[in-house]
């Protein structure tokens, strides 16, 4: 290898070539087999007692009497109209999802914190629509980051007489400060 990297050296041709020569020492042998068996199982010698368990003083035989036992409970007018009689519970929107909006970076840059008032309607479905600005300082800088994640909020809607319905005029502030 020398000769061929080496400037001064020539290619020598001829002179005798080495031999490499294997033996095989080992003659071929069949492979084995194992015998193999699972493992044998020990059944338990006893089986485990069983709990102790206390049983309640009072009985609920078919026979013994539910109304002694039941509260009373006196709702007068204000549970008439239940579930199965054709009115409903009234409810007003309970909110769900409220999403943060996001800080705008030229007013994180600029060290600018402010506040947004926004009005919008909730859906009979509780979704929120016709997002407005109403108020906001300073200027319009958060403006369209507080309409977005109003956007996405989510609310349970409002039940009059069993049916959502739509709620109109809602407001809420957005501020915008800065973490320390």
């Amino acid at each position: 290898m020398q000769a061929l990297v080496g400037v001064e050296g020539e290619l020598r041709t001829g002179g005798a070539k080495p031999s490499v020569d294997f033996v095989r020492l080992r003659k071929d042998t069949a492979p084995e087999t194992k015998k193999r068996e699972p493992p044998k199982r020990q059944k338990p010698d006893q089986p485990p007692p069983p709990p102790d368990l206390a049983l309640s003083k009072t009985s609920l035989e078919p026979t013994s009497d539910l109304a002694a036992i039941a509260p009373t409970i006196d709702a007068g007018e204000a549970l008439t109209g239940g579930i199965g009689s054709g009115g409903g519970a009234d409810r007003d929107v309970v909110p769900l999802v409220r999403i943060n909006p996001d800080y705008p970076m030229r007013a994180a840059q600029r060290g600018l914190e402010g506040w947004v008032t926004v009005e919008f309607t909730i859906t009979p479905l509780g979704s929120v629509k016709d997002v407005q600005v109403v108020a906001s300082e300073p200027g319009t800088v958060f403006d369209r980051n507080a309409v977005q994640a109003v956007r996405k909020w989510k609310y349970n809607p409002k039940i009059e007489d069993g049916v959502a319905v739509e709620r109109p005029g809602m407001q809420t502030t957005l501020e915008f400060t800065m973490e320390n």
